[in-house]
């Protein structure tokens, strides 16, 4: 009997069978990174995105398939795309039917670029990005570190270390990230609603959260997560920056290592972050507390209306 196949939005009713679809179809089911009802919940529920226009379930012969999540970035002018399937008779068929789909939607937004990441490995994901016209842009990798003992390296003078602070101090979170990555490539500002929304997931720990601060000012800081939540033993480090005012101050290294070293007293094993590969002075950084390039991304453009 053929296949039959369509794409359909996603509607809040889905919730669980969403959650199911996006832990399998990703490779989080039963890991550490594995979503709950309410963690997903939360996910789709950051500001900025609109799940019933933006989330798409691909079906294939009366099973789920497949989904893709279109994430806007309007202050840019962009957006991005994540897109997985799960089993299914023809994979290809249902990453063509979403890469429609999340394409149309996309070209109706007040956006001029559609992005997306695969595995550099992946060229299957390659060819039928290619074929729809896209082309790749940039290159990042993921780093890993596991250890037993830290390097002890304070702070310069002057610099202090504190914790965040709920109900004080999302919008100097969200300043500081906001200009620490103003420049980078493929950042967003963020608004102080989305800031609250991600602080408030289950895997990040206010204490997590590290301030390096110069008096009343927040100078750099260094963005923990554990995917399980507490007692988990694989952290990231989910973002770090340094304010432009304080570069070139030695701040990097032990902004980095503040945040390693919290992880570890959490229990932490395994301590993960990505990066931009054309960043080469965040790489020396990192190369030289211990961490190791395990994988590589592509990230690929879409100029819509071109």
């Amino acid at each position: 009997m053929p296949s039959t196949m369509y794409v359909r939005p996603f509607s809040w009713d889905d919730l669980p069978r969403w959650t199911v679809l996006y832990n399998t179809a990703f490779g989080l089911a039963t890991t550490e990174g594995e979503f709950d009802e309410p963690e997903m919940r939360l996910h789709l529920s950051i500001p900025g995105l609109a799940p019933e226009r933006d989330c798409f379930i691909a079906r294939e012969s009366g099973a789920d398939a497949g989904l893709a999540v279109l994430w806007p970035e309007l202050p840019i002018r962009r957006a991005v795309l994540q897109m997985g399937v799960s089993g299914g008779r023809s994979p290809q068929a249902v990453e063509q039917a979403l890469l429609d789909a999340a394409i149309e939607r996309a070209s109706r937004l007040p956006v001029d670029l559609l992005h997306t990441q695969i595995p550099s490995e992946d060229d299957a994901g390659r060819r039928l990005l290619c074929d729809a016209g896209f082309l790749p842009v940039r290159q990042y990798a993921t780093l890993r570190w596991s250890g037993d003992a830290l390097p002890k390296e304070d702070l310069p003078h002057d610099f202090a270390l504190r914790s965040f602070r709920i109900g004080h101090d999302t919008k100097a979170l969200t300043d500081i990230q906001n200009a620490a990555f103003t420049d980078s490539w493929g950042f967003s500002p963020n608004t102080v609603e989305q800031i609250e929304a991600r602080v408030a997931s289950k895997s990040t720990t206010p204490e997590g959260i590290l301030f390096v601060t110069h008096g009343d000012d927040v100078a750099a800081y260094n963005w923990t997560v554990r995917p399980a939540g507490p007692g988990g033993k694989l952290g990231r480090i989910a973002m770090t920056g340094v304010h432009p005012n304080y570069r070139g101050m030695g701040l990097s290294r032990p902004t980095v290592l503040a945040g390693m070293r919290w992880l570890a007293s959490q229990g932490v094993e395994v301590i993960e972050l990505e990066m931009d590969s054309s960043n080469l002075s965040a790489a020396k950084v990192y190369q030289s507390l211990g961490f190791e390039k395990v994988s590589d991304t592509v990230w690929y453009e879409l100029r819509l209306g071109d």
